[in-house]
């Protein structure tokens, strides 16, 4: 099946989440003509584009970031910086005019993970995420309408729901028998700089607008022994990071799957991308097993490897599924995105594609909101409390409110309760609430409740024909 083109299914893309809010639109007139220019002449390269750091287009960044956010190692907030917002604006476009301006290092964050280990994020300072707020507007503006039309996460109007639902369709719909689910290990923290540059300099010929690419990769980052300087990767949580990321893997996977694995497979395949969440689709065990064998001499080639404790090739199809559970067996399941996918039946008797949070990310959140909840009960009031746990609700909600997974989302829900009346109990030594009291101050301060699902399930037209075992066949629109 060949990639379909943008906006070919204009039914099925009235229905696309839209894509995480960033605090407001950052768009300005200048990087609409460059996403226009990029549209309209594909392959083009862009010589000026430092014209675009004004006073006004940083001013626009400024007011689009969240206030929220963590400070880097200034300690400068957005509204520490807002105290003198012109005076900084100015200064700081002095310094990007005569290429003056130099990045402060990245803050590096210890994230834990669900196997134990932990994930470095790095936090910018304010200053530092205006420029790359602007710098990652100008090369969306040029790469987004070059990427791969099954590539999503951290991409602008694209979603991990639009991933999800992408799978879906292929799975339903495509002769799909074979899933190889890669897990690229450290995938922002193995690019090489020097390959980095080049895949920008191929679009991009203004030579300051690199140089400070550059300079941002290089900037080095913050540890406890000093400034560390590295000549691999991009800050996870950086600004830049996301797109830089999405240029780079465009280069090094996207094509080669295109062109090299398509033209050499004799059955069906497909690349499903989720910005380093890969999954390549087969019809042949065999073509499953040769791109599996070559796939680390590609990946490697350009300093990236397999994470093998990850990495698996699964028999995860609709006719398989079928024969499973007509002999009454169970069929494989699919840990994606945080969903687990099981095949079942729907209420005709016909094979389905299902889906529920995965235990492993339900009891992740439920720790996370226990331990919180602990620390917090004695030092926030209950007001702060209340709106920190409905802030987490309500996110959870809004990433796993997917199709068939109501049942986990109410799960979720009883058991947030739970922790909070348990722990709101604990907060001195005598018992503060009681269910009926707990149920009087929700009535007043209501905590979010599951809502309506986001419906992952293709649209389908009727069309002639049987389908597997002797099913009727459908057309997905």
């Amino acid at each position: 099946m060949p990639a379909e083109p943008r906006g070919a299914h204009g039914v099925t893309d009235s229905r696309a989440t839209p894509s995480t809010h960033r605090g407001g639109a950052t768009a300005t007139a200048g990087v609409e003509s460059i996403a226009r220019r990029a549209r309209r002449e594909p392959g083009a390269t862009d010589t000026a584009l430092r014209h675009h750091f004004t006073v006004e287009h940083l001013r626009a960044c400024f007011e689009a970031r969240e206030g929220t956010k963590a400070p880097g190692i200034d300690g400068v907030t957005k509204a520490m910086y807002g105290e003198h917002l012109e005076d900084n604006h100015r200064a700081l476009y002095q310094k990007l005019r005569p290429m003056a301006y130099r990045p402060q290092p990245v803050r590096r964050v210890e994230i834990p993970k669900a196997d134990g280990t932990t994930r470095p994020l790095g936090i910018n300072g304010t200053e530092d995420k205006i420029v790359q707020e602007l710098t990652r507007g100008i090369l969306e503006a040029i790469d987004e309408p070059g990427f791969c039309e099954t590539s999503y996460g951290f991409r602008a109007r694209r979603s991990c729901h639009e991933a999800l639902r992408r799978l879906t369709r292929e799975l339903m719909s495509a002769p799909v028998n074979w899933i190889a689910d890669l897990d690229l290990a450290q995938f922002f923290d193995t690019m090489p700089h020097t390959d980095i540059l080049a895949v920008l300099a191929e679009r991009i010929t203004d030579q300051q607008f690199v140089r400070m690419i550059a300079r941002m990769l290089k900037a080095g980052v913050q540890t406890p022994g000093g400034v560390v300087q590295d000549e691999l990767g991009s800050p996870q949580g950086s600004m830049v990071s996301p797109v830089i990321a999405h240029v780079f893997v465009d280069e090094v996977l996207d094509p080669w799957v295109a062109t090299t694995v398509k033209a050499h497979c004799r059955g069906y395949g497909e690349l499903i991308r989720d910005a380093d969440d890969t999954r390549l689709v087969f019809e042949r065990e065999d073509d499953a097993q040769r791109v599996m064998r070559v796939l680390p001499w590609r990946l490697a080639t350009f300093g990236w490897r397999l994470n093998a404790q990850n990495t698996r090739l699964v028999p995860f199809g609709k006719r398989a599924a079928w024969r499973a559970l007509h002999a009454g067996q169970r069929p494989p399941t699919l840990d994606c995105l945080g969903l687990t996918h099981d095949w079942g039946r729907s209420r005709r008797g016909l094979v389905r594609l299902k889906r529920k949070t995965s235990k492993q990310r339900l009891r992740r959140a439920l720790v996370a909101i226990n331990q919180r909840r602990r620390q917090e009960r004695n030092e926030r009031t209950l007001p702060d409390l209340w709106q920190a746990i409905a802030r987490k609700m309500r996110g959870h909600f809004n990433s796993f409110g997917v199709t068939d997974n109501s049942t986990a989302l109410w799960q979720c829900d009883h058991a947030v309760r739970r922790l909070v009346f348990t722990w709101l109990n604990r907060r001195s030594q005598r018992r503060s609430f009681s269910w009926e009291s707990c149920r009087r101050y929700e009535a007043r301060h209501p905590l979010p409740r599951p809502g309506p699902l986001v419906s992952l399930t293709p649209i389908w037209r009727t069309a002639p024909g049987r389908g597997l075992c002797g099913k009727p066949a459908g057309r997905l629109l």
